[in-house]
């Protein structure tokens, strides 16, 4: 008997060590997938509704006057300037700042707003549907 749970315990111990492999496997390709899914854009939001309209942006934005939400959903057609409630850094290289007033200016108390790679969230109080402006800037 004993030699018989020595058996099944060793069987035991390789299908975990097989598992453990593969779910690491999993995890590190998922890693790889992530990184090649960036796409360079800051995906800004008009609500924080799963149907919301959003517009991307990879550059900088001196103001967002004349820019209205692109995709279908809540808010399609709005002006994107003062109605963002979330936005979500789809770049892995830099961060997002937006600004609650135009051409980036963020003198004296104005508030902005960072979005560092891969965070996805509302705005600050500051700027959540009071946004004018945006930029980006290299991290690590």
């Amino acid at each position: 008997m004993t030699s018989a749970r020595r058996m099944v315990g060793s069987l035991a111990v390789a299908a975990a060590l097989v598992a453990g492999t593969t779910v690491l496997a999993t995890a590190q390709a998922s890693a790889q997938t992530q990184r090649a899914d960036w796409d360079g854009n800051i995906y800004l939001y008009y609500s924080a509704s799963s149907n919301s309209s959003w517009s991307k942006y990879a550059g900088w934005v001196d103001d967002f006057a004349g820019h209205t939400f692109a995709a279908g959903g809540e808010g399609h057609g709005l002006r994107v300037k003062n109605n963002v409630n979330r936005a979500w850094n789809n770049d892995g290289n830099y961060a997002a700042r937006i600004y609650y007033n135009e051409y980036q200016n963020a003198s004296g108390n104005a508030p902005y707003d960072d979005f560092y790679p891969g965070e996805s969230r509302q705005l600050n109080s500051g700027v959540r549907n009071n946004n004018a402006s945006m930029s980006w800037w290299r991290v690590g």
